[in-house]
């Protein structure tokens, strides 16, 4: 397996190609929350294996300082081998070193642990979609030393 972390568009679509499969195809996502246009100003982080996408984040800036994490996908058959977090500290890790110091991101209510579990507070109303899903808007802030 390995990681790569960029903003070509050949691992754009890779992404993209993960998301359709777990957000679109498998949780019934609809297609405009996740083929959103973004991703030309986007950094991705694709954890392959041998030459499939397997985990997923894509990674936003908002403005100096300020990140937006999204996106976040591991696929179904690779779950339980702790590729969400390894693909959440690579994502963290390129923020920190590009000089950022807040990252938010909306998640599902269900995962809401998960980023509980690397920092995230929630930080605002939980939103009902239409769709049935409810998010969680989530905040990191970077803590100075």
């Amino acid at each position: 397996m390995k990681i790569q972390i960029g903003a070509n568009t050949e691992l754009a679509a890779a992404a993209d190609e993960l998301r359709r499969k777990v957000f679109m195809e498998e949780q019934g996502v609809p297609t405009d929350e996740v083929l959103d246009g973004r991703n030309p100003e986007s950094t991705h982080v694709v954890i392959f294996d041998c030459n499939t996408p397997i985990a997923t984040a894509r990674v936003t800036m908002l403005n100096a300082g300020h990140y937006r994490i999204g996106l976040v996908a591991v696929e179904q058959s690779n779950r339980g081998q702790r590729l969400g977090e390894r693909v959440m500290q690579a994502a963290m890790h390129y923020i920190f070193s590009a000089g950022g110091k807040d990252i938010f991101l909306t998640a599902q209510q269900q995962v809401v642990g998960f980023y509980e579990k690397h920092g995230f507070e929630q930080s605002g109303a939980v939103e009902y979609l239409e769709s049935g899903f409810v998010l969680v808007p989530m905040r990191y802030v970077c803590k100075e030393t």
